[in-house]
């Protein structure tokens, strides 16, 4: 009897140690997951989506539920495939450049943002670049009137765009601009608004009182409106600008694509909803009317602005 239970105790030890690696094992895979995101940035789910109507608030509408990681709203600019588009009609030669974090480059790295920073040391740099060699900042819409009316723009215009509202838009962004006097374009995905780490609409209002800055749709909830159904689009376009137009006050009809994504049916939608431009991540300095709802953008990262041609 006592030979056959040792033989059992035999016959269940592996059985029990395999049972220890794989409790072992989904402890550390859990717990590597929430290490991974520790800092995450709340993105819209279809199914969530606020109900606005003329008499409510868009202030009070429900926030994006569905969790990502907050470096996945910055485009790959290095995998972004290159396209040409069709130079014709009436062109301006007005760079746009883009930025997403300004922050301190240690501050990135403990937030493992750094692939989207600009250290703002290096911003203060840039802005001054600009204002010391004679550069005119302009809001996207003046560019996208002057295309559209043919007309000129002051010699050496140029657009500074931040994308989706990140709250050191306010807390690094600000000053500097205050600085230097430099007009700048938040590019706003307003289902984000309020959300850790991203400007709250007091905090917008306030800058838009500086008389320095100018508001685009980037849609509610950072979506890539080059794909996804109709509905989805639609939705997203118009409850960007409602919210915009609903919280800050200003008039809405210049669209900025998130992720770059755009296509026909996209572009075809915004013209039926008053958008009059809208911006790409396709790179260069030449802005024309023949791609109007596809302007031009230039990502830029820790250097001197001569070093990208200005």
């Amino acid at each position: 009897m006592k030979k056959k239970n040792i033989k059992l105790k035999h016959r269940f030890l592996p059985l029990t140690l395999l049972f220890l690696l794989f409790v072992l094992g989904f402890f550390y895979i859990r717990n590597a997951r929430e290490f991974k995101t520790t800092y995450v940035t709340p993105v819209v789910s279809f199914k969530d989506k606020p109900i606005l109507s003329s008499t409510s608030s868009a202030t009070s509408t429900s926030s994006p539920s569905v969790v990502q990681n907050k470096d996945s709203l910055i485009p790959n600019i290095q995998a972004a495939p290159k396209i040409t588009q069709n130079a014709s009609g009436y062109c301006l030669n007005v760079p746009v450049l883009t930025y997403h974090h300004v922050q301190p480059e240690s501050l990135a790295k403990q937030l493992g943002q750094i692939s989207g920073t600009v250290d703002n040391g290096f911003f203060d740099q840039q802005m001054a670049y600009l204002a010391s060699h004679g550069y005119h900042t302009i809001t996207v819409a003046e560019l996208v009137n002057a295309l559209k009316s043919h007309s000129a723009l002051p010699p050496k215009s140029l657009a500074v765009t931040l994308d989706d509202g990140y709250v050191d838009d306010y807390s690094y962004v600000l000053p500097i601009i205050k600085k230097y006097n430099i007009t700048i374009n938040l590019m706003i995905a307003t289902g984000l608004v309020g959300n850790p780490d991203f400007i709250s609409w007091d905090q917008l209002r306030e800058m838009k009182g500086t008389g320095l800055v100018y508001f685009t749709d980037h849609t509610w909830s950072h979506y890539a409106v080059g794909r996804g159904p109709q509905d989805k689009i639609q939705y997203e376009i118009t409850t960007g600008k409602q919210q915009l137009e609903q919280n800050i006050g200003q008039a809405v009809n210049i669209f900025t694509y998130p992720y770059g994504s755009f296509s026909p049916n996209a572009i075809q939608t915004l013209q039926q909803d008053g958008f009059i431009g809208a911006f790409s991540t396709i790179p260069g300095f030449l802005q024309c009317d023949s791609f109007i709802m596809t302007l031009h953008r230039n990502h830029v990262g820790n250097a001197s602005l001569s070093a990208y041609g200005l």
